[in-house]
């Protein structure tokens, strides 16, 4: 008997129109779970029974936030009932899962037809040709494994996050006609001189016998722009390169993508079989060119520094690693809350965390998670090491937000076997994606000069750029005195790689302090790192304090004290001095030379971060949170290290509350010089 919810989903289905050539059904609700506390699953053979004992969850889930099972490593099984409808036949049917933490193998009727071993957090794919009944009821069974485990990446216990297990991110029927796209990649060019932009787009097949005279219509539209002008329109036959079919185009004009102006485009394409249209894919991206000019960065021919944070996902208790879209947008606006522009990530996240930072501007590197001393460099993780980065990449390929693949973490980067592996990441990187940067980040970046005889270089210096994550005065047995020092022989080092920092921070319970010791220790190191003309970018770590089996506290709550924000995300005073810390827009004082008018110093920051302020506005109101409400001002462009005088209306005798507002709407900065006044400057 077909349940409601399948029933709705075949509603949804038949009502859809008809030239509609992909439809993307979501598979989230009314799974059935059982937990396997004892392994006991696959003997008594759960993937060949039709399940009534199971509690009904919703996906994404993980069992590592239900108190009777916080400390559960192990297995958990999860099914699903499917009717087919006979209209079906003869279509393409994919099974997308988001995400399953860390190993799954999963079954169709009984069937074992995927094992994904060692792969929490990268999206894949199963064709279901030839293993569903149409007209029937299918039956879709996950078993999934998050045990301390050596077949995986991270290695066993070698990482600080949250070991959430389960389906921990959605799951989609994708429905096309055939023959189908696999993937379309495009890869945008842009011509910083004349505002042209070049684009390229790879797209694969499901089906390697296609007939090559296919057609495809493109349609690039400017999206999340104050226009949406239909840019290109076209039907063209590919070239087909290595098995792939390549489309190029030329666009007279085009916006360029910028942390302040993140301008996309879309790209919706159809495959067309004779007149028949088969399938499409949508997909935005944006052009931008980011590159270092000797060892300088520079975004679209801008010379620029970059500052922002770093956010640990399933730091919520209340979700884990099965977070919503609107709880991973939530922790986005609270990185932009803080001027981020600049982060990276551990490990591969969801498709809703990198459309955020496209539309919101964040350049990001992202991760295959090799982390820590204890990984080795042995063939096993080396294997699932490739193929998690070969994943990542064909799955986030198209986001303008990733300038940079990185390929480990503090990885031993002084052995000579581990650095082999590591050499041979970011060849692999650079083959798959030779239109971004790569790095490997490195805590074994010791002071010895490139001149020194027994100089043996770290596997840090592999890549395109030094990634050193910072903890003098704490994790590091260097005093803080000495970081000065320190941080110069390293850039002598390495003298001809550009430098940042890509960690920073206090952590508790490890070492004590409090929020009060966090703010002293984010000043002193920010002072130290602006200080350096090499230093190219910095990251703060962390956002949140977030849950960790390295953590202190119990159960789900185990933690590391390590955010400016808690667990749950409310802002310690520590915040809004990364805020102020991280603004790129200074406002230097205030004086009142005028009757009725106020005078502001301004200037642009020449430390971290440094950019040509554009498009900022300017409030003058008597609450934090009422300037919206207020006249608003525009800010004239600032270059790094320009003045500029500016005159506003005085309606509060020289005691209001400046706040200077981004193009993207988030604050830059908010300050009263009056703080002990009537005035909440930071309430």
């Amino acid at each position: 008997m077909k349940t409601k919810y399948h029933l709705i989903i075949l509603i949804f289905f038949f009502s859809l129109s008809s030239f509609a050539q992909r439809d993307t059904i979501p598979l989230n609700k009314n799974w059935q779970f059982k937990i396997d506390k004892v392994a006991e699953g696959f003997a008594k053979q759960w993937f060949s029974k039709n399940w009534t004992d199971g509690r009904v969850v919703t996906i994404p889930h993980t069992w590592n936030i239900e108190k009777e099972n916080e400390m559960h490593y192990g297995w958990g099984w999860y099914q699903q009932k499917l009717f087919v409808p006979g209209k079906w036949k003869g279509k393409q049917l994919v099974l997308q899962f988001g995400a399953i933490n860390h190993t799954s193998t999963i079954y169709i009727n009984g069937k074992k037809v995927k094992e994904n071993i060692g792969d929490g957090f990268n999206k894949f794919f199963i064709n279901l040709d030839g293993l569903l009944n149409f007209n029937a009821e299918n039956i879709i069974t996950v078993a999934c494994n998050n045990d301390f485990g050596k077949m995986k990446v991270p290695y066993t216990n070698s990482f600080d996050w949250p070991n959430d297990g389960g389906i921990i991110r959605e799951v989609a029927l994708l429905v096309s006609n055939r023959p189908a796209m696999a993937y379309a990649h495009i890869t945008p060019k842009l011509n910083v001189e004349t505002n042209q932009g070049d684009v390229k787009i790879n797209i694969g097949l499901r089906q390697t016998d296609a007939n090559k005279n296919l057609k495809f219509k493109v349609q690039i539209t400017e999206d999340n722009q104050a226009t949406h002008n239909v840019v290109l329109q076209t039907t063209v036959k590919a070239v087909w390169e290595n098995g792939e079919a390549i489309l190029t185009f030329k666009l007279p004009k085009v916006n360029a993508w910028h942390f302040d102006f993140p301008n996309l485009y879309r790209a919706n394409i159809t495959l067309l079989n004779g007149n028949k249209a088969t399938d499409q894919i949508n997909s935005s991206f944006g052009f931008r060119e980011i590159k270092f000019v000797g060892t300088k960065l520079h975004l679209n021919n801008e010379p620029i520094k970059v500052m922002g944070v770093e956010w640990t996902a399933g730091s919520n208790p209340n979700f884990g690693f099965a977070e919503t879209k609107e709880e991973i947008i939530r922790h986005g606006k609270l990185m932009k809350d803080v001027n981020c522009i600049f982060s990276r990530v551990h490990f591969q996240q969801d498709d809703a965390f990198y459309d955020f930072c496209d539309r919101n501007g964040i350049i990001i590197q992202e991760e295959v998670p090799l982390w820590g001393g204890d990984t080795p460099s042995d063939a096993s993780i080396e294997k699932i090491a490739h193929s998690q980065l070969e994943t990542m990449i064909g799955n986030h390929y198209n986001h303008p937000s990733i300038f940079a693949w990185g390929v480990g973490n503090e990885l031993r980067g002084r052995d000579a076997n581990m650095k082999k592996m590591i050499e041979g990441l970011i060849a692999k990187t650079r083959k798959l994606d030779a239109s971004r940067l790569v790095s490997y980040v490195s805590n074994t970046l010791n002071e010895q000069y490139y001149n020194n005889p027994k100089f043996t270089p770290d596997a840090g210096s592999l890549g395109d750029y030094i990634m050193m994550n910072e903890y003098g005065g704490s994790w590091w047995d260097v005093p803080v005195g000495k970081i000065n020092q320190y941080m110069d022989s390293v850039h002598m080092s390495y003298p001809d790689k550009p430098f940042f920092i890509s960690e920073f921070g206090l952590c508790e319970p490890n070492f004590k302090g409090g929020d009060e010791r966090r703010l002293e220790d984010l000043v002193y190191h920010m002072a130290i790192y602006e200080s350096k003309p090499y230093v190219e970018g910095g990251i703060y770590f962390d956002l949140t304090d977030y849950r960790t089996h390295y953590g202190g506290g119990e159960g789900k709550f185990k933690q590391r004290v390590h955010g400016i924000y808690d667990m749950y995300g409310k802002p310690k005073p520590s915040m809004k001095v990364l805020r102020e810390q991280s603004s790129p827009v200074e406002v230097q004082n205030t004086s009142t030379w005028k009757k009725g008018k106020l005078t502001l110093a301004i200037f642009g920051s020449i430390g971290l971060p440094q950019h040509i302020v554009k498009g900022y506005k300017l409030y003058l109101s008597d609450k934090t949170d009422n300037y919206a409400t207020t006249k608003a001002y525009d800010l004239p462009t600032l270059k790094p290290g320009e003045r500029v005088n500016f005159e506003v209306d005085d309606f509060y005798d020289g005691k209001g509350i400046i706040t200077i507002v981004r193009p993207t709407g988030y604050i830059a900065t908010q300050k009263s010089f009056y703080p002990n006044e009537v005035f909440e400057t930071f309430k």
